[in-house]
């Protein structure tokens, strides 16, 4: 017994072994065919081994050619079986190639049985003997079959096929590119050796044994070590994908019971598979009796007539990632609720919809209250604009679109700054003050037409969805300013008819005043008469007379100009003036009227006082107005009757204070006496008060009143001084 007797049976034992082992691995994941294929490999290597030991020991041609024949068969299993394993491992060698050589080889066995005694020879007339390290074999010697170029072109195939992976593979990871290079490689070896023997049998020659090989034994070393490691590999996967599957039934019944809590409904669609699953809650939220088997169906049974289209829009997000959908359901018990689903969608790798996941919610009351607010916004009196983060329309209540001469679906999207120039330039700009900004009404609006308009505008920022935002109120002030201008006409109508009405109080002292210079201009004139008739030539004496009459005149005048001021209905003729100078002006034309009134007046005028700016014949009015009202509050018994006016420097310019010592004025009274028909006095309007105030204010400053010590009242004005320009 040679080593030869030793070494086959071996190799056909080992691959009969593995060729169970993985046989059974087939039987228990009868997916993974690459076991399968593997093992029909196996167990043909241990046929062929043995086949090649008869033809060793074969002494008869007949026994020769029988064993070659059947040799083929085995052979064919093999290839295509390694093919299969091959192409399933790596699939970088073309798929027609592969599917050539499995045909040539299917038909080089029908060709090994229907043409001579056996593919390879027509007729083996001998058998010769070898010897080959050490051992003698046999060999066959007869006529070469001509068909045995069906066999030699199937490994010309199978090498170009081999090659082609083995090159792709190198621009895969180094893993597979080793794997391949071992697996590919020592094939690529094999092939080349069954040609060669091929070739030498042709020839007549002693051949090599194919099974004893060290490439093929390297083959099925590879390609078994390789299989292991996949089945080491599935099982590791299968473990961890266990574990994965604990975890994730245990995150699902979390979900689960989080869900059922919040009252939220889960489901799933396997569109591939057209399998649908949800929980109780979906069920109950969606008004269905029990599981549906159809997504459509489950979610949309019990949709409103009226949200019919909600399931073409369903169609239409299939495409989508997100989704997300607000309709109405009409429960079984009449109710109608609206739902809102949303979710996401996992697409396979043509873009096709493979499972859409989704969460079911009940959004009945935030609909409620979302329908409530715009209710409300409409019904607002004032134009509301929903400014996005670019600083665009986002929405507007009707009154915002009138307002701005559009429609309510045409104002979307217009940037505020065409409508409010200078409004806000984004609202991100508010962040920095989380506070509403305060009104303004020095804007101005722009219409659809291009009209301006004056506006009061108010930005209040705010966040939507992260995202900065703000709510802008816009308020057409165009019927105000109007109305602000009638009032401000009547305001100045009843100003001058308060002027004449003091003037008709002061008509005594006014002509007191015109009469002394009057009387004066006479009585000059007459002496000039006299001195002209006594002495022509005394011309000195008259110029002084003339000069006298001259300045009487002018005092005359000026006393007109005062009357005539008063009586113009004209106002706000700021100038730069002296308020001790309108306070002795005031004097003057109250000099006769105080006399009469048998009043005192005494006048303390700060000098150096800062120069005001205002309107002197107003001023003129509120200081008149003033000290009637001082004059009045005196009281009627004999003693000395005194009135103080004082000018005093102030924080902000020059105080005026007309000070009486009469009663002073009663409580309930010191917070409404500037109320226009308020007033002290019996016979009183109660505009006096009520007008300075206007004027005061038109003025920049400030009037009040208040009782002084240890009595009387003290009314006061303070005026802001003319700021000096630089």
């Amino acid at each position: 017994m040679s080593w030869v007797d030793l070494t086959w049976p071996m190799l056909a034992a080992a691959s009969l072994v593995l060729g169970l082992v993985h046989g059974l691995v087939w039987l228990t994941q009868l997916r993974q065919r690459v076991h399968l294929a593997f093992a029909l490999a196996a167990v043909s290597v241990a046929v062929l081994a043995l086949l090649e030991l008869q033809t060793f020991h074969a002494l008869s041609p007949n026994r020769m050619s029988t064993a070659i024949r059947w040799m083929y068969v085995p052979v064919t299993v093999m290839v295509v079986s390694l093919l299969y394993v091959v192409h399933q491992w790596f699939g970088l060698g073309s798929p027609v190639l592969a599917a050539g050589v499995a045909a040539l080889r299917v038909f080089g066995l029908i060709l090994d049985f229907s043409t001579g005694e056996n593919l390879n020879f027509i007729s083996v007339d001998g058998v010769g003997r070898s010897e080959w390290w050490g051992a003698t074999i046999s060999h066959p010697i007869g006529d070469i079959n001509p068909w045995v170029m069906v066999s030699q072109f199937s490994n010309a195939l199978l090498l170009i096929y081999l090659a082609q992976t083995m090159l792709r593979s190198t621009r895969e990871p180094e893993s597979v590119r080793r794997a391949a290079l071992i697996v590919c490689g020592s094939w690529f070896l094999l092939v080349v050796l069954m040609m060669s023997s091929a070739a030498i049998m042709a020839l007549g020659l002693p051949r090599v044994p194919l099974a004893a090989t060290p490439s093929f034994v390297i083959v099925v070393v590879a390609m078994s070590y390789r299989l292991s490691n996949e089945l080491f590999r599935t099982q590791r996967l299968s473990s961890q994908l266990q574990q994965s599957e604990r975890r994730s039934l245990l995150a699902e019944a979390h979900l689960e019971l989080a869900a059922t809590a919040s009252g939220i409904g889960l489901w799933s669609w396997d569109v591939v598979h057209n399998s649908f699953r949800e929980n109780a809650n979906n069920r109950g939220l969606l008004g269905n009796p029990g599981e549906s088997a159809c997504a459509r169906d489950a979610l949309f049974r019990n949709a409103d007539p009226d949200d019919r289209l909600v399931r073409h829009e369903f169609d239409d997000v299939l495409h989508d990632d997100t989704y997300q959908l607000e309709y109405r359901v009409l429960r079984p018990d009449g109710e109608r609720r609206w739902i809102s689903v949303q979710g996401n969608i996992e697409h396979d790798t043509r873009g096709h919809p493979a499972v859409v996941r989704g969460i079911t919610r009940d959004v009945t009351r935030r609909k409620g209250e979302e329908t409530l607010l715009r209710t409300l916004l409409e019904a607002a009196p004032s134009a509301l604009l929903l400014i996005d983060a670019d600083g665009r329309v986002r929405c507007s209540n009707i009154e915002g679109a009138r307002v701005f001469g559009y429609e309510a679906d045409t104002i979307t999207g217009i940037p505020l700054e065409t409508l409010v120039p200078g409004a806000m330039n984004a609202p991100g700009a508010t962040e920095r003050d989380r506070a509403p900004r305060p009104a303004n009404d020095d804007s101005i609006g722009v219409r659809k037409d291009g009209e301006e308009f004056p506006v009061e505008v108010r930005v209040s920022p705010l966040r939507i969805d992260d995202t900065p935002h703000a709510v802008v109120a816009v308020s057409d002030l165009t019927s105000r300013r109007r109305m602000e201008h009638e009032v401000a006409a009547e305001r100045e109508g009843l100003a001058h008819l308060s002027r004449v009405t003091m003037l008709g109080e002061l008509s005594g002292s006014l002509a007191h005043e015109l009469n002394q210079p009057l009387a004066a201009i006479l009585s000059n004139a007459q002496a000039a008469q006299r001195i002209l008739r006594r002495d022509p030539s005394d011309i000195g004496e008259v110029q002084e007379i003339l000069a006298d009459i001259v300045e009487n005149d002018r005092r005359a005048g000026q006393v007109i100009d005062g009357l005539r001021g008063l009586l113009k209905k004209e106002t706000r003729e700021y100038a730069p003036l002296d308020v001790n100078v309108v306070v002795q002006d005031c004097m003057r034309l109250m000099r006769n009227d105080l006399l009469n009134r048998r009043v005192v007046c005494r006048l303390h005028l700060a000098p150096g006082l800062p120069t005001c700016l205002g309107d002197r014949i107003q001023l003129q009015q509120v200081l008149l107005n003033l000290l009637i009202n001082a004059c009045d509050a005196l009281p009627d018994e004999q003693g000395e009757r005194t009135v103080l006016v004082r000018t005093s420097p102030s924080e902000i310019g020059v105080c005026t204070e007309v000070v009486d010592s009469g009663t002073g004025i009663p409580a309930d009274m010191l917070e409404r006496i500037f109320t226009p028909f308020e007033s002290t006095k019996t016979t009183g309007m109660g505009m006096g008060l009520a007008v300075c105030r206007t004027i005061i204010r038109a003025h920049g400053g400030r009037i009040w009143v208040e009782n002084a010590q240890p009595r009387g009242a003290r009314a006061c004005f303070d005026l802001p001084r003319q700021e000096v320009s630089t």
